[in-house]
């Protein structure tokens, strides 16, 4: 593919121009996804500023997957709007997203990098060089001529990572990248796409992985039964949220009358990871008394803390107010 010599100067300029963080990178108004009578995606909508990162929760099936389709112009809307770069879309900016969504496919009886040399000829524009580049910056380049068929999961995520890479994209859509990954490598992944964001380019990443989430971005965007939730910055969904419910964890002589102490009170008590303190949730109101009522039942706490409010906790709890069983 040609390019003339101002195209490649203007291509050249705005990887060098950080990004304009008042201008849109992905918008959406309406959008929604049936397939026959079921809905999938109802009335979405969101703006995602240029040089953001910000995670898209939801449980399994709220319609995450279906929306990032949509954005990256995989599948068409059943209503509702879409931009990329301030352009509606499908249209020439989706040449300017990088995409990882769901596990990612590739030849399995080609190398990494002939997958990687042959994506880079359909695109167009990128040198070789970019190839041996992207490889490195995911740590794959000792595997770049194993065949496909001997990757693991998470070679075959990092290699993902590198394909959205190969074009120098201006927005990166990731689902789930992180799955089949070990610990060492989901932080590798988490620095990797903090050294991208640091160049200007969005991300708009979903995951499990509420942890990880919660070191990464300062957005978070939540999904329910293909409906919004939440849209806002992470500090605002944990503080909503403490601003109603006071958690603790709470250890007695006696465990048992401890349970049903918090139960007689109306409270749901639930064991933590360790299986030696109870975790309630007491509204706001009644969090100062709630020692001293227990105490006046008999029970002996040995030990009470307060948790600061974490986006796992955050995220369960309002799920759970929108009706979603615990």
């Amino acid at each position: 593919m040609t390019q003339t010599a101002d195209t490649a100067t203007d291509k050249q300029a705005s990887r060098q121009t950080p990004a304009d963080r008042s201008a849109s990178a992905l918008r959406a108004d309406g959008l929604r996804k049936r397939y026959g009578r079921t809905t999938v995606v109802d009335d979405v909508g969101f703006d995602i500023k240029q040089g953001e990162i910000v995670g898209f929760l939801g449980p399994n099936g709220a319609g995450k997957t279906t929306t990032l389709r949509m954005m990256a112009g995989l599948i068409r809307p059943s209503a509702g709007t879409r931009e990329v770069l301030e352009r509606p879309t499908p249209g020439p900016t989706l040449r300017e997203v990088g995409t990882m969504i769901e596990e990612p496919s590739f030849y399995p009886y080609m190398t990494g990098y002939g997958n990687l040399e042959y994506v880079a000829l359909l695109h167009g524009g990128v040198p070789a060089s970019r190839i041996d580049e992207v490889l490195r910056f995911v740590r794959m380049e000792n595997a770049a001529d194993k065949k496909l068929s001997a990757y693991s999961q998470g070679m075959r995520q990092r290699l993902g990572l590198a394909r959205a890479l190969l074009w120098r994209p201006k927005v990166l859509i990731l689902d789930e990248p992180t799955n089949g990954l070990d610990p060492v490598g989901i932080a590798e992944f988490r620095e990797s796409l903090r050294s991208v964001a640091a160049e200007g380019v969005t991300v708009f990443v979903s995951s499990h992985i509420l942890a990880e989430i919660e070191k990464l971005v300062e957005r978070v965007i939540v999904i329910e039964g293909g409906q919004l939730l939440f849209d806002g910055p992470l500090r605002d969904l944990t503080q909503q949220l403490d601003e109603q419910q006071v958690r603790y964890q709470l250890a007695a002589t006696d465990a048992a009358a401890l349970q049903q102490a918090l139960r007689d009170a109306g409270l749901e008590p639930t064991s933590d990871e360790k299986n030696t303190m109870l975790r309630v949730d007491v509204p706001k109101g009644e969090a100062d008394t709630l020692l001293s009522r227990l105490a006046e039942q008999g029970v002996q706490v040995l030990e009470a803390r307060r948790e600061t409010e974490s986006l796992e906790s955050a995220y369960l709890r309002l799920l759970k107010q929108d009706g979603r069983p615990s």
